[in-house]
């Protein structure tokens, strides 16, 4: 049988509470901040702001800051939200230091100036940041008469949620309890650990599959120089998210053609050559979609074949036809203890999640 219980602490991980769990509905979606919560069949002293852990048979498998305590008849319910609801911060940045910085280390930095910084009651204790890979992505600006740049504002959260869907690039956070600390990992997607679900078996009693497809997103564009119009150079999105010229190994289908324009630049005092304009162009206007679907699989929670990757694991999905759909986990939601649904892809057919991603949108 297996067991659930919550352990509390306050923001320095001293011990506050614990009690087994009656109810839940545990909800861990990347892409929104959806509000998760649990019910005791006790009082239990928690507050505002306070850490929970659940744990599973003694083991912790999902954490979050509480938002909501409830008393009523004898029970507690509290509501909480992931870590990323702490990246929910609006900050203006120079867009220029997005030339030369991997956002990687240009997000440990702001993450590092934000909750280990001067500012102690702000801080996280114990926090620290990783980056494992180094990633620039430009960003668009001008540059008016006098070199001045207007400032762009940037809401943490969106931009990590950018950088997942666009570039591969994905945080996580480790949160130790017991050493008491709170670990954010930023990089790379790794593509070679790959786990594997048979859909359709008795383990597997549900799934659903929505395969999206956005116009005007393209995998390999022509560029001809304005300069004479017969220099031209041709740039391939390939399926690991790298933009180049090879267009014979690694190609995305089907083909999203477009021919566009550029030229040589050097009003930023940089000369920039027509092939190097060109591949920013690039850089900014093909976008990895190969986990742009939606792929909803229902698992019975005693399933021998579950087995449950951290937000960010590669699956390979294969469907009783034989189909395998290659996807990443970005979610999972657990209502009883009885069934789990795990969410694969970037995309969201749910309704009321649909308009909380495009309310942040306005």
């Amino acid at each position: 049988m297996t067991r659930y219980r919550a352990d509390i602490f306050d923001k320095d991980f001293n011990f506050i509470s614990y009690s087994a769990i009656a109810e839940k509905t545990i909800q861990a979606d990347y892409l929104v901040n959806d509000v998760s919560s649990v019910v005791f069949p006790a009082i239990v002293t928690a507050y505002v702001h306070n850490y929970i852990a659940i744990r599973q048979n003694g083991v912790i498998y999902n954490f979050g800051i509480i938002s909501d305590v409830a008393y009523e008849q004898g029970k507690t319910t509290i509501s909480f939200l992931p870590f990323n609801s702490l990246l929910d911060i609006d900050i203006m940045e120079d867009p220029r230091v997005f030339d030369n910085t991997p956002v990687e280390e240009w997000l440990a930095n702001r993450l590092t100036g934000l909750f280990n910084g001067s500012d102690i009651l702000q801080n996280l204790t114990g926090f620290s940041v990783v980056y494992s890979t180094s990633t620039i992505i430009p960003m668009d600006y001008e540059i008016d008469e006098e070199n001045r740049v207007e400032m762009a504002g940037i809401n943490i959260f969106d931009f990590v949620q950018g950088l997942l869907t666009k570039y591969d690039i994905i945080l996580k956070w480790a949160v130790d309890f017991p050493n008491k600390t709170v670990v954010c990992n930023i990089g790379k997607l790794d593509l070679t650990s790959v786990l594997t679900i048979k859909l359709g078996l008795a383990d597997t009693p549900d799934y659903s599959i929505d395969i999206h497809s956005i116009e005007g997103e393209y995998n390999k564009i022509k560029y001809f120089n304005e300069a004479d119009f017969t220099d031209t150079i041709t740039y391939y999105l390939h399926t690991d998210g790298t933009i180049d010229t090879d267009g014979t190994t690694d190609r995305i289908t089907p083909v999203r053609y477009t021919e566009k324009t550029a030229e040589a630049d050097d009003t930023e005092g940089e000369e920039k050559t027509f092939q190097e304009v060109a591949l920013i162009d690039a850089e900014e206007s093909m976008i990895n979609t190969n986990f742009d679907h939606e792929i909803i699989v229902t698992f019975n929670t005693d399933s021998k074949i579950l087995s449950m990757g951290e937000i960010g694991q590669l699956y390979n999905l294969i469907t009783p036809e034989g189909v395998v759909y290659s996807s990443i986990l970005t979610g999972y939601e657990q209502i009883n203890a009885k069934f789990l649904k795990l969410v694969f892809g970037y995309i969201r057919t749910n309704f009321t999640t649909i308009l909380k991603m495009q309310r942040r949108k306005k």
